[in-house]
């Protein structure tokens, strides 16, 4: 089990969000999380649940979809190997605001709020650097998001003066 562990220590290393932690930062981490497996459209959660976890992809594709009109799903992202998702639940555990179903049988770390405030507080420094690094990647989706609204709204203009 022992070289499953540093097989995961050396994986997390490449998580953007866990770059910042040491070896024995992140078999704290490990210990705490759990390796899940989930079958083709099988769901990692669902669209208003209470958030209560953040997963990391350790194989296979997870998409984060969104309910439109009626009983339809729209494909936000596609989370590959490496990639993370459902984090703001680490920070707030509101409503999910979007679903994640696997693509294909998918492998992901399921990381708890619980579980993982259990281990900030027994390490602050630890927390202190995920946090610094969930912040950055909120602050760089929600630039993202921005982006897309200004040109939505731009978009929008234009066609209002072409069908003038």
């Amino acid at each position: 089990m022992e070289g499953a562990n540093d097989d995961l220590v050396a994986f997390l290393k490449c998580v953007e969000l866990f770059q910042d932690l040491d070896d024995n930062e992140l078999l704290a981490l490990i210990a705490r999380a759990k390796d899940e497996r989930h079958e083709d459209k099988a769901f990692v959660f669902k669209e208003t649940e209470i958030g209560d976890a953040m997963f990391v992809v350790l194989d296979g594709t997870i998409k984060i979809i969104k309910m439109v009109t009626g009983n339809k799903f729209k494909t936000l992202v596609a989370m590959g190997v490496g990639e993370f998702f459902g984090e703001m639940a680490l920070l707030d555990g509101n409503p999910r605001s979007a679903s994640a179903v696997a693509h294909g049988t998918a492998r992901v770390l399921r990381i708890g709020r619980d579980e993982f405030s259990a281990l900030m507080s027994e390490n602050p420094y630890l927390g202190l650097k995920v946090v610094i690094r969930l912040a950055r990647n909120l602050t760089e989706r929600l630039r993202k998001t921005n982006d897309q609204v200004v040109e939505m709204v731009s978009w929008n203009l234009q066609q209002k003066e072409m069908n003038k």
